[in-house]
């Protein structure tokens, strides 16, 4: 993997997406750091089994940028034991959200969630403040799909952030509502 300035200076904002490099990602062989993946490699996707990583870069967030600062997602604080460990991601990254009330509420089995929402409905999920600049993986696929770390279904990264998968994103508020 190498850090492309050049991809962060277009879109500085993009780094409040990605995994720190010690989270585990689901491969075909097992999990791996995501810091030793490289373009290539196999990940397991939720919908479309393993499909090879297409694009790896790193993006480091300023201590000083609040916006950045990583969510802490504990172990075992989305239920069902997971994330098997603390899973941090940046506070943009969409995890996808399955909850018994969900399909009633929006009529989907389940939808996508920014981390820093979870921190506002979830006790054991934090935004910590970072004292040092914070280094996010951020891992594309050739079309946007949903992969696993630390046990955690999560989006792929898409070159400017956007989404392209078919679920909804909800607000803190309506997911507040859902899991009140």
């Amino acid at each position: 993997m190498r850090f492309q300035p050049e991809l962060q200076a277009l879109a500085p904002w993009i780094a409040a997406f990605g995994i720190t490099p010690q989270t585990r990602i689901l491969t075909p062989t097992g999990q791996r750091a995501a810091r030793d993946l490289q373009i290539g490699d196999m990940v397991e996707t939720r919908d479309h089994g393993p499909q090879p990583i297409a694009n790896i870069r790193e993006a480091f967030a300023a201590p000083s940028e609040r916006n950045h600062f990583p969510v802490c997602i504990a172990q075992g604080a989305l239920g069902f034991g997971l994330p098997h460990s603390d899973l941090n991601v940046g506070p943009q990254h969409r995890v996808l959200f399955e909850h018994i009330r969900v399909p009633l509420m929006f009529g989907a089995d389940a939808v996508l969630v920014r981390a820093k929402s979870l921190a506002v409905s979830h006790p054991n999920v934090k935004v910590v403040r970072a004292k040092i600049p914070v280094s996010y993986i951020q891992i594309s696929l050739a079309e946007q799909h949903i992969l696993f770390a630390e046990g955690v279904p999560i989006e792929s990264i898409m070159p400017e952030g956007e989404c392209d998968l078919g679920y909804m994103t909800l607000r803190s508020w309506e997911l507040m509502v859902a899991v009140a």
